[in-house]
């Protein structure tokens, strides 16, 4: 049984490289392009890990902290791990939606616990292992190759997401419980996850600053380590070679896990289908008003974006950078370091500034992925949306309406702001807002063309839908690469074009390109749609 639980946990999360649209298996090309965006993806997070750790690693070395390096790096992993498997635990271990049937039949608990848990490891892992390799890479080319380092780094590579598994499953539970009791589930969810993304955003502005004071003040963080995180202590001396502190810090991280799943697998039932208290809305009687079908749509697409935190979150993350870093800008007056002053001091900069402003919003637009994985998030019940008096074009248009607002307004809030600190030209501040709009509505467009070439419509959990869609990523990484093509071919041509006239020539070429996928989604987009129920 625990074999068969497992074989369909996996397919279930090997879909999107598995089957294509109408649940046909795809080719092995399909699936191997599948595995190197994702591997891509977890390539561009470890670079940036690479970087912290290179930073470190020799002067902790230097000063015979070793241990406290690999300590530092070990929290870190785990704090990556955390955030990245919070809300799949929420997701996958208390919200799946086979956790009904799956309880209907002669299954042990512990057991659909069990294989859900193996699943939550094995993404922290692949979060974790973009930190911790970098880190271990970074210190054997520091120190040289030993072997016990190796070992043990590998040893703990494997032990050290137990401990972020066990605090997912905690946290998950704990934003389980509370958003079933409120009103509005998408809105908490998605402030704890601004809250995050606001923390993030000052810790990346300052890191070179922190990281200094981190190596100026290492015997207090240290004494930190050694006192309050113990574990930790135990890790970075393993991370060295100690044999018998690995064996330790082995021993607490799979102690904590032995006692969080017992603690689930005793009251799994009951955590799951626990409803008592849940926060239901009062019926109020009240006269409606009949709408066109067009803004109907709209709306059906709106309030399932809100109500769905897992389709919120992991789509509409450009938007929520767009406003934080909008707003981080009135207050600090840069971006990031770089402010007006800075860019005035550098002639060559300046000349080409407005471009690399258009270039920064056009790459935050292409973080949104609504229409990417609006079809897919239809499923099964995607006969009953082509059911609605209401044509497919029109069907379509919504998703790419709901798209289109939820990225453009912050997208443009955001060319404003930088327009502004940065005192560009008035013309260029226009350019890039007019940037901001036609890359918004190229992107949606871009998205829901590949959501219907590639939709994933057979999911047990949204997540999947969100996340783990071919379509989704191509359309990200898509995105990401028109918007850096005006700048590779500037550095070709910028010599012979002024930058503004060059940001208005490739406004045109974007606004035509807009305006060919949304012909071509009016044309053969609505075939397709119709053909995904038949």
């Amino acid at each position: 049984m625990l074999r068969a639980l497992l074989k369909k946990h996996f397919l279930a999360f090997a879909t999107p490289f598995t089957q294509g649209r109408g649940g046909k298996k795809r080719s092995k090309w399909a699936a191997l392009g599948f595995a190197a965006l994702m591997l891509y993806a977890f390539v561009a997070m470890g670079s940036l890990f690479w970087m912290t750790s290179s930073t470190l690693c020799t002067p902790l070395v230097e000063q015979g902290q070793a241990w406290l390096y690999f300590a530092f790096m070990g929290v870190v992993a785990t704090a990556i791990g955390v955030v990245g498997g919070v809300f799949m635990a929420k997701s996958t271990l208390y919200e799946a939606r086979d956790n009904d049937l799956l309880f209907s039949m002669p299954i042990p608990p512990w057991m659909i616990l069990f294989v859900r848990m193996t699943g939550l490891y094995l993404f922290t892992l692949a979060f974790e292992a973009c930190a911790w390799v970098p880190a271990l890479v970074n210190y054997l080319l520091t120190v040289g190759f030993s072997l016990p380092v190796l070992l043990c780094g590998l040893v703990i590579l494997l032990v050290l997401p137990l401990l972020a598994v066990a605090v997912c499953c905690l946290l998950g539970f704990a934003i389980a419980w509370l958003i079933a009791r409120l009103p509005f589930k998408s809105l908490f969810a998605t402030l704890l996850f601004l809250g995050f993304m606001v923390g993030y955003s000052l810790l990346m502005a300052n890191v070179n600053a922190y990281l200094g004071a981190l190596i100026a003040n290492v015997g207090a963080l240290g004494g930190v380590m050694e006192t309050w995180l113990y574990p930790f202590f135990l890790l970075g001396r393993a991370g060295t070679g100690d044999a018998l502190s690995l064996l330790g810090s082995v021993g607490i991280f799979v102690g904590v896990f032995a006692l969080v799943y017992v603690l689930l697998s005793a009251t799994y039932i009951r955590i799951v289908t626990m409803k008592k208290g849940e926060y239901r809305a009062k019926y109020k009687e009240k006269d409606t008003k009949s709408t066109s079908p067009q803004i109907a749509v709209l709306r059906k697409e709106f309030w399932r974006l809100l109500k769905s935190p897992a389709y919120l979150l992991n789509s509409s993350i450009g938007s929520m950078m767009m406003l934080i870093v909008a707003v981080m800008m009135g207050i600090f007056g840069d971006f990031f370091g770089v402010n007006a002053d800075m860019v005035a001091s550098v002639p060559e900069l300046q000349k080409f500034i407005g471009l690399i402003v258009a270039v920064v919003v056009c790459f935050m637009a292409a973080s949104n992925t609504i229409s990417a994985c609006s079809i897919s998030l239809e499923g099964e019940s995607l006969g009953l949306l082509r059911s609605m008096p209401v044509s497919e074009w029109a069907i379509l248009k919504g998703k790419l309406y709901l798209h289109f607002l939820f990225t453009a307004l912050p997208d443009m809030a955001l060319g404003l702001a930088m327009g502004l600190v940065l005192r560009l030209e008035w013309y260029t501040i226009v350019g890039v807002v007019l940037t901001a709009v036609i890359a918004s509505a190229l992107f949606a467009a871009w998205g829901l063309l590949w959501n219907l070439k590639l939709p994933n419509l057979h999911w047990t959990n949204e997540t999947a839908a969100v996340k783990q869609s071919f379509s989704v990523l191509i359309a990200m990484f898509g995105s990401w690469g028109i918007t850096v093509l005006p700048l590779g071919v500037y550095f070709l041509v910028g010599a012979y074009l002024p930058a503004p006239l060059y940001l208005y020539l490739w406004l045109g070429v974007f606004a035509a390109a807009a305006v060919g996928l949304l012909v071509w989604l009016k044309k053969k987009g609505t075939e397709i749609f119709r053909g995904l129920t038949d």
